[in-house]
């Protein structure tokens, strides 16, 4: 029995059953792949359950942020935890990012040039960490 219900904790306890009941059971090598595959979305799914709205989140703040250095504003009136509503929102804020790095590099300011990249690095990060060491290569 799972005594907190998040999404997290259900897709890990569907990962276990996964591994420790279907995957013994099963004896064609292809459908073990195909187990071991499923295994990893469920895992990199309950990560990104986990953490995805806190990631947007603080990524929404550090871009506006970068934003408002630029000289730019990000005035958004939605502030929804809906994860349409987060996603929308994380989406408008990453236009808005784009065109102000964009500025920066067209300008030749090495210092927002360089804050910028640094945003990025630390978006790529997040995205390997939610990848829980999977990649797709080869696939």
């Amino acid at each position: 029995m799972i005594a907190r219900p998040t999404t997290e904790q259900i897709l890990n306890e569907c990962s276990r059953e996964l591994i420790e009941v279907v995957l013994p059971a099963v004896t064609d090598d292809a459908v073990k792949v195909t187990v071991l595959m499923m295994d990893v979305v469920l895992r990199n799914t309950a990560m990104r359950a986990a953490h995805e709205v806190a990631w947007m989140t603080d990524e929404i703040n550090e871009l506006a942020g970068y934003i408002a250095a630029t000289g730019g504003s990000f005035a958004d009136a939605e502030d929804s935890l809906h994860l349409d509503g987060l996603v929308a929102r994380y989406s408008r804020v990453n236009e808005t990012f784009a065109r102000a790095l964009e500025a920066a590099v067209a300008s030749g300011d090495d210092e927002l040039i360089s804050r910028g990249t640094a945003l990025l690095a630390r978006r790529v990060e997040r995205e390997q960490q939610g990848m829980c060491g999977w990649s797709p290569v080869g696939r």
